[in-house]
């Protein structure tokens, strides 16, 4: 296999940009999980993610160009995922979800579903997941960094997962940083069999029932605006 650890064709490798920047990187028993600092569509990954609102036209639809994979995305219902091949990005295939609009934390169940959908795909070696960030779709950035990273590891620790890389990609220097920040925290918390335990399920019940469990203790992604605002503040 020499050099091609994604197991990418010949033809792509020669468009490869220069190194992408490593924010932070941990490895959980055969699975590499990595935060960073690059353009999505110039990732070297066996798959991209396109999850989106409007799959058909975010940023890494639009640099694909692929006018096949535009027709199917269109078509698309939410929680759909459509599968298609690259063309003009540096990827073997873009794995496109349709998600909801986000409007409040009760969309964010549908948003780990999609999330383990993608990760419990087989055949391949390495997938990258971005913001999602078509037009009027945002998703808090905590919210976003403890859903996609919960997912991953419920993946792993289900044992029903094959990549052997799993990266989170964007250019975004607060987006990095609140992935990095809730990566090296839940990854605290998954070291304690027990507390990951409690804590997963806490997780999953918020999911499931928010409006009844508003006065739950459980909170999204508690404390890190204030950590991340104070540590940007310290001298």
């Amino acid at each position: 296999m020499g050099n091609n650890i994604c197991g990418l064709e010949e033809e792509k490798k020669h468009v490869l940009h220069p190194e992408s920047k490593i924010i932070i990187t941990r490895t959980i028993n055969s699975t590499t999980i990595s935060i960073i600092q690059a353009d999505i569509a110039e990732d070297l990954a066996d798959v991209l993610v396109n999850a989106s609102h409007e799959p058909a036209w975010s940023y890494l639809a639009k640099r694909d160009k692929n006018k096949n994979a535009n027709e199917l995305t269109q078509q698309m219902k939410i929680g759909d995922m459509v599968k298609t091949k690259s063309e003009n990005v540096n990827s073997l295939e873009i794995y496109h979800i349709r998600l909801p609009y986000y409007q409040d934390t009760r969309d964010l169940q549908l948003i780990f579903q999609s999330y383990q959908l993608c990760l419990r795909q087989k055949g391949y070696h390495s997938i990258s997941f971005t913001e999602q960030n078509s037009p009027n779709f945002s998703i808090p950035k905590q919210f976003h960094a403890e859903v996609l990273i919960r997912a991953i590891l419920q993946s792993i620790n289900d044992d029903e997962i094959t990549f052997e890389q799993i990266k989170f990609v964007s250019l975004d220097q607060i987006t990095l940083k609140y992935f990095a920040y809730e990566l090296m925290k839940l990854l605290d918390e998954f070291r304690i069999p027990e507390l990951y335990k409690f804590r997963q399920q806490q997780f999953l019940n918020y999911l499931q029932n928010t409006e009844e469990l508003k006065q739950e203790v459980y909170l999204l992604s508690s404390g890190i605006t204030t950590e991340v605002e104070q540590a940007d503040g310290q001298q």
